[in-house]
């Protein structure tokens, strides 16, 4: 879970455990801070070994690890070449790719992805039509 609304450089992410009742109990140190303003969206890795959490206000992808037990641990962060806010990211079906789309800036960045770090694509990002306001993306 995206923790947003602290302040500014005082975003979180959240883990939690579902119990068979549905209830949920916290993992690890969570929340787990990623110094970073408004963590808004997450995407976790197809085998469930790292979260990527786009931070909105701070135009930038956290990185975490997954741990066997559910914990996060912050990776890193990386910057967006279009320096605008981001909105919402998804996963290619292979993984191996990492799809933002800018909000306002009218983009959509693209990301090579290895484990549980990424690389902004040449050519990225891709620009939209103007007139759009592209919040969130499925990837086919």
């Amino acid at each position: 879970m995206s923790n947003a609304h602290a302040g500014a450089g005082l975003g979180t992410v959240s883990a939690f455990q579902v119990s068979r009742r549905g209830l949920l109990s916290s993992i690890g140190d969570s929340p787990v801070p990623d110094f970073q303003t408004a963590p808004c969206w997450v995407e976790i890795s197809h085998d469930g070994r790292y979260l990527f959490a786009v931070n909105t206000a701070s135009a930038n992808l956290s990185r975490y690890a997954i741990a066997r037990d559910g914990s996060l641990s912050l990776l890193g962060t990386t910057p967006f070449v279009n320096g605008t806010g981001a909105v919402d990211a998804r996963l290619s079906p292979d993984g191996s790719f990492l799809f933002v789309t800018g909000g306002r800036g009218l983009v959509v960045s693209s990301f090579a992805v290895n484990g549980g770090e990424v690389t902004e694509l040449p050519g990225s990002p891709t620009p939209l039509p103007s007139g759009t306001a592209p919040t969130g993306i499925v990837v086919l």
